[in-house]
């Protein structure tokens, strides 16, 4: 009866020890979508470290230091990333003896001569971790906080795209708003020349009220304008975590782009990425998390021991001590089925991390593969646009010199005005449309920036660990 009793506590044992370990570490070939071999255009200009000092924009420079620095959501997500390192290294605890000192005195005293007893001691408590229970609990522990600093890293490389994104906007919106200006002297210059034409009795009345009409819309465009300019600033000045209208937001225009960045290698361009690199620490965490989850299903083996000592006085408290050693297995035997729950949902944890991981490098791909398509787009329309123009300002230019000679053109006058000014703002609006595509191509590509200190790969060797098996 023994030796079967014997026998089946060491099935256990190895049983256990199986099932622990048998949460093997995702392979990242047999999970990750299939990617190209290369992207759709490849640059030849290498980005810098720090993306946006390709703009060659010193107060946009300024400005984005000022953000990184100062936005709240970024110290939001930072603060995180602090804890999370706190808790890592808290996870850690279980696998050293925990150790406490105690010391006392009491004292009674009444109608009988009074006593005092003292007392002190030493007690110790280690749980043995036979099956890596606690150690897999420490390790998704600093994968978490190694995941939290990516984390960090993806919000400032967003945040950074962000500024930059509403600085070229300021510029186009405060752009537009002097063209605008402009048109509405233009169409004033030729509802003078309706107004004297009207008074020779040359152009009826129509012509007159159409013009006026031209102009005021256009005062209404510049109020809306000058609105929209407004609000852009604003939402700048949040993002450098200032009040609205506490700094000046002048904004930029680019005129001309560099060339292409360098697109690289699709698989080494997702992998460096730190949104990416999070998800993929993420889901070992969850692989850690299923191991301890499986681990705690079995028997604890926890060590006590302590060394007291009582006495009648303190003189003589160290005198007589009084040492224990205790050992003790405790394990499940009801729980109604709470660990084998808990075993399947941290299964199901990292079945989901492995479908945002396939998520994230999809949504990483699509990011730089449609920048690159709106780039090839986006010339070929500037391209365009720019003759539209040119042909355009002819047509106005002949048109407003027949009206002066006398001949009767207004409408088709009234008409050319009307499609040049829209050319004119569609001209600005595609130019910006292209800047913003190329600082969204510029972000897809980043990876962690050199200022940021929480997303070094080698802050952790775990981390490190886990990252060189994706590449």
């Amino acid at each position: 009866m023994l030796n079967r009793t014997i026998g089946r506590a060491a099935a256990s044992f190895v049983l256990a020890l199986s099932l622990s370990s048998c949460s093997v570490a995702p392979d990242r070939t047999a999970i990750e979508p299939p990617l190209p071999a290369q992207f759709a255009l490849a640059g030849e200009t290498a980005a810098p470290d720090l993306w946006w000092q390709a703009f060659a924009d010193q107060e946009l420079d300024n400005w984005q230091a000022v953000a990184l620095a100062d936005n709240p959501g970024v110290q939001i997500i930072a603060a995180r990333w602090r804890a999370a390192q706190a808790v890592a290294r808290g996870s850690a605890a279980g696998l050293i003896p925990s150790l406490s000192a105690s010391i006392g005195q009491t004292r009674s005293g009444g109608d009988q001569p009074h006593t005092e007893l003292s007392s002190g001691g030493l007690s110790a408590a280690y749980e043995l971790d036979l099956w890596g229970r606690i150690r897999a609990g420490r390790d998704a522990s600093r994968l978490q906080a190694a995941a939290a600093a990516r984390e960090l890293a993806a919000a400032r490389i967003n945040l950074s795209a962000s500024v930059a994104q509403l600085w070229y906007q300021i510029g186009s919106t405060a752009e537009r708003a002097r063209l605008i200006d402009a048109e509405r002297l233009a169409y004033e210059r030729i509802l003078q020349l309706v107004e004297t034409r009207y008074r020779n009795g040359q152009a009826p009345a129509s012509d007159v009220l159409r013009q006026r009409q031209l102009v005021e819309s256009t005062r209404s465009l510049g109020a809306a304008t000058a609105a929209e300019l407004a609000l852009r600033r604003h939402a700048l000045a949040e993002l450098l975590g200032r009040p609205a209208d506490t700094v000046e937001l002048r904004g930029g225009l680019l005129t001309t782009l560099a060339g292409l960045p360098q697109t690289g290698v699709p698989a080494a361009v997702i992998q460096r990425r730190p949104d990416v690199q999070q998800a993929w620490l993420q889901l070992h965490a969850a692989d850690r998390q299923v191991a301890a989850a499986i681990a705690n299903r079995f028997p604890q083996l926890n060590l006590s021991g302590s060394y007291l000592s009582n006495d009648g006085g303190s003189a003589s408290l160290f005198d007589n001590w009084l040492s224990t050693l205790v050992a003790s297995l405790v394990g499940p035997v009801v729980d109604g089925g709470a660990r084998r729950a808990e075993v399947a949902r941290t299964r199901a944890v990292r079945d989901q991390r492995i479908a945002e991981y396939r998520a994230a490098v999809l949504a990483a791909f699509r990011q730089v593969a449609d920048a690159l398509a709106q780039e090839q787009q986006l010339k070929i329309r500037v391209a365009s646009l720019a003759e539209q123009l040119r042909l355009s300002d002819q047509v106005v230019d002949r048109l407003e010199r027949q009206l002066r000679n006398g001949s009767n053109s207004y409408l088709s006058l009234l008409d050319a005005q009307i499609t040049n000014s829209g050319l004119r703002r569609e001209v600005i609006a595609v130019g910006q449309l292209r800047t913003e595509q190329r600082i969204n191509l510029y972000a897809a590509l980043a990876g962690p920036l050199t200022t940021d200190g929480a997303s070094g790969q080698g802050s952790d060797p775990l981390a490190a660990q886990v990252m060189d098996a994706q590449q």
